[in-house]
């Protein structure tokens, strides 16, 4: 037991050799052990002076032509440097290896350094990532790889590359803080953004995705099949870029402009925030499938009417009329006793704009994340008369897609004989609301309720798998819910009197777990007293 005891002290002793030198193996009896390492190596200046240049912006420290083939550890590392420094025309695949579990290698890892250009290089297979940390005055020009990550980057380009994945994100650092008691050592938490930087000219195979950044543009950029995001931005525009079968998410935003953007077949456009303008990024100059996209606004008691759009995105807009329109989506934000009827949309939200009608529309395959979306800051919302069907029953890999998701509306709100169908959920609602008469088939789960006095009667559920639930994760009784005189398709029970009402409750026990979405605090199972024998009829 000591021998393997110091084995294992010796490995780890050897870490820093291990990372300031080529491959290292270690060997015991018949056994090697190869520990990931760094090819190249710079934690300062001074690591520096054995390499071309002499580090001005003018005659920068060139690191070029390496050429880099499964090698275990990590291509090139610049830590800790202010000098310029130029890496170019280097090629490097299948780069394997972790360092002790704790994170995978890069091709390039740049961290706590400035002035650093990278040009013409390529990776592939695995490691193929360019990962830049707390770092100043970076370019990343003409790169070919899968991922580029920029974390707390200041004064970034990255310009002409074609990636998978092209992340700016903030850089999270969690530091000790003083100790509390002789147990507990608590860590506060830092945020840096990246700021300043410019995507420009660059195409993604998959996403382009910004999270938290300042003053930073996406410019002729090109998007396909994944995501364009953008979440909590401030001071950030998206120009003159294409994005096509995609999802755009723009969250929390603050002084974002979309201008001159060509969408083509989105899936849909996710909106969320906590105030009217965090949903209402100003969109100039756009179109959706070749149509242009309606930005209205300040403007009330407009009246759109046999209208083909793109999308119709109405902010500060109260008294709107909506009628006969064709659009890929219809956005009302803080627009009070709008109407939205007789028009066909792939999706509809709704955020902080009350006594709103939405009548007699139909969203047929729809791929947003939800068809109709009740949002934050919505009530008393009245939707009558809509048919809703879903060509994706999930959004993303494990989410269900939803046909009409009202869990973040403040209630108040009818659903009254609508068809809802061939979606994850068919409706998810929070609390105070009544449905009557709606049709829900077909969907993974019918209807989730997660808040008290809701009223469900005179529904049709068909051949949902899952009926319906009652599931919270806030600590709530149920008891008000109200479930009356339904029509389940599922129903094993039996009629004697010849009403045409079961005779016997249905129940829907509590659902099987899934995977999408963690175990809620309160579950409970839907109790219909009198559930109907007949279907309800629509006309």
């Amino acid at each position: 037991m000591t021998k393997k005891i110091g084995l294992f002290l010796g490995l780890f002793a050897m870490i820093g050799l291990a990372i300031s030198t080529g491959v290292s193996e270690f060997k015991v009896d018949s056994m090697t052990f190869r520990l990931a390492s760094d090819y190249v190596n710079i934690s300062s200046n001074a690591d520096l002076m054995k390499f071309k240049g002499s580090g001005t912006a003018d005659d920068p420290y060139i690191i070029d032509g390496l050429n880099l083939n499964n090698h275990i550890g990590n291509g090139i590392v610049i830590r800790n440097t202010d000098a310029y420094i130029l890496i170019k025309n280097c090629t490097m695949a299948n780069l394997t290896g972790d360092y002790y579990g704790l994170y995978d290698v890069n091709g390039i890892n740049i961290d706590d350094a400035k002035n650093v250009r990278v040009e013409n290089c390529r990776l592939s297979g695995s490691g193929s990532s360019l990962s830049v940390s707390s770092a100043e005055n970076i370019q990343i020009t003409n790169y070919r790889g899968e991922n580029i990550m920029f974390s707390g980057v200041k004064n970034g380009l990255i310009e002409n590359c074609n990636s998978e994945h092209i992340l700016v994100q903030e850089k999270i650092e969690l530091m000790p803080s003083p100790r509390v008691t002789t147990d507990f050592m608590p860590e506060t938490e830092t945020r840096v953004p990246s700021q300043n930087c410019l995507i420009k000219d660059c195409k993604s195979a998959y996403e382009i995705v910004l999270l938290s950044p300042k003053n930073c543009i996406v410019e002729n950029c090109y998007v396909k099949d994944g995501w364009l995001m953008a979440f909590t931005p401030i001071n950030t525009s998206f120009t003159n870029s294409t994005v096509v079968n995609a999802t755009m998410e723009m969250d929390f935003s603050s002084n974002t402009t979309l201008e001159n953007m060509t969408l083509v077949d989105l899936k849909g456009i996710n909106l969320g925030g906590f105030s009217p303008e965090s949903y209402s990024p100003v969109v100039k100059n756009s179109t959706a499938n070749g149509e242009e996209i309606y930005y209205y606004h300040d403007q009330r008691g407009l009246h759109l009417e046999n209208l083909t759009a793109g999308y119709i995105w109405l902010v500060d807009c109260p008294e709107t009329r909506i009628e006969g329109v064709e659009a890929r989506g219809i956005f009302a934000i803080n627009s009070n006793s709008s109407t939205i009827e007789r028009s066909k949309a792939n999706q509809i939200i709704l955020a902080f704009s009350k006594n709103v009608l939405i009548a007699n529309n139909t969203l047929r395959d729809s791929s947003a994340r939800e068809a109709i979306k009740l949002d934050t800051g919505t009530s008393n919302i009245t939707l009558y008369h809509n048919i809703i069907t879903k060509s994706e029953r999930y959004f993303g890999e494990n989410l269900f897609a939803s046909g009409i998701d009202a869990s973040q509306s403040e209630g108040n709100n009818t659903f009254e004989n609508n068809i809802i169908t061939d979606s994850g959920y068919g409706i998810l609602a929070g609390g105070n609301n009544t449905f009557t008469g709606n049709t829900i088939a077909n969907n993974i789960v019918s209807i989730k309720v997660s808040g008290n006095n809701n009223r469900v009667t005179q529904n049709n559920f068909i051949y949902n798998s899952v009926d319906a639930e009652q599931s919270s994760y806030m600590n709530i009784s149920f008891a008000n819910n109200n479930w009356d005189g339904n029509f389940w398709a599922t129903y094993k029970g039996v009629e004697n009197d010849k009403t045409g009402l079961g005779s016997t409750p249905y129940v829907e026990n509590i659902p099987f777990p899934r995977p999408c979405e963690p175990s809620p605090q309160v579950q409970e199972p839907v109790i219909d007293k009198v559930p109907s024998i007949v279907p309800i009829s629509k006309t």
